[in-house]
């Protein structure tokens, strides 16, 4: 189970984010110990250098998780820096001026994490500064929230300037109709491929004899996942998003217009950054707006817009929340 470990001194907060790696070094450690004495025990052919240069290589992979689970970020109030350390070796540092927040972040189908931004890159990679965790129900998060953050916060943000935001009066994400702002989404490019994908799989199925030799569940995922890619890239085009400031509402319309669901202004809670993945590399980020459904007393995540880079975001933001009337 991951966990944060950390020191609160009354300038410092040692934050060691990856001390559960040190269980994992262990069984490597175990493993890589049996492994050892196989070859020492079994393939005794090698020379005595050969086989201790073996012994040393192995060794260095548990050796290496044990260095990276001492990971350490430390926030020093007395010299108003954080120090990044990977086990004692200094990584680089970071004055708080530069922080711009550090909060809850949210990776698709990998759980999430407390992580540092700076104001240089708001909505980047980020630095952790916590474990992942799968649930916020877990002792250690909850922990973290209530002893950590408040003295990251007096440390680092508590003598801060406020700086406030300015309200957007040219917008670029939005089109305005009449007190309606349009989500503007450039969804042509979408289309095409959604047509292509589905044109595959009716070009398999044209094809009879296309994968016969193959097992039946092999055929079935070539045939029919293009067909499923594609109708999500249809279903898109055919959606749409507006904020009726008339009205006070998020309308979210589906199938041409002919699903229409509306929500208001003061359900939406917060918007969510979601970094997104594909095979452990960055495929881009995705804005979503958390809404509130008092009807069924629950939380419903509606996706708003996708950024390959990270650089507009705080632009969509502060326009969407001109918009709702929060700037």
């Amino acid at each position: 189970m991951a966990k944060t470990k950390w020191i609160i001194e009354p300038s410092t907060v040692t934050i060691y984010p990856k001390r559960s790696l040190r269980i994992l070094g262990l069984v490597f450690f175990i493993l890589v110990a049996v492994f050892i004495y196989f070859l020492a025990t079994e393939m005794s052919g090698y020379s005595v250098a050969t086989s201790i240069t073996y012994y040393v290589v192995l060794l260095m992979i548990p050796l290496l998780l044990v260095f990276v689970a001492e990971s350490k970020v430390i926030f020093n109030g007395t010299d108003r820096r954080l120090y990044k350390k990977i086990g004692f070796l200094p990584v680089g540092s970071i004055p708080f001026d530069d922080i711009a927040a550090v909060e809850l972040y949210e990776t698709l189908g990998s759980g999430f994490n407390y992580s540092l931004f700076r104001k240089s890159n708001r909505h980047g990679k980020g630095l952790v500064v916590s474990a992942g965790y799968s649930k916020a129900t877990d002792a250690n998060f909850i922990q973290y929230q209530n002893e950590v953050l408040p003295k990251i916060d007096e440390l680092v943000f508590a003598n801060a300037p406020v700086i406030s935001k300015q309200a957007i009066f040219d917008f670029e994400f939005f089109k305005e109709e009449g007190g309606v702002y349009v989500l503007r989404q450039n969804k042509i490019g979408g289309l095409i491929v959604g047509f292509v994908m589905i044109g595959i799989t009716v070009a398999i199925l044209l094809n009879p004899d296309f994968m016969m030799e193959e097992a039946a569940f092999k055929r079935i995922l070539v045939t029919y996942f293009p067909l499923i890619i594609g109708l999500v890239f249809v279903y898109a085009f055919f959606s749409s998003l507006k904020f009726d400031k008339n009205q006070g509402k998020v309308i979210h319309s589906t199938f041409g217009g002919r699903k229409v669901t509306e929500y208001a202004f003061d359900d939406l809670i917060r918007f969510q950054i979601v970094r997104k993945t594909t095979n452990l590399i960055y495929s881009g980020t995705e804005v979503n707006a958390e809404i509130y459904l008092p009807d069924k007393n629950k939380m419903k995540t509606l996706s708003m817009k996708s950024f390959i880079g990270t650089k507009k975001i705080d632009r969509f933001l502060d326009e969407a929340n001109t918009i709702l009337g929060r700037i």
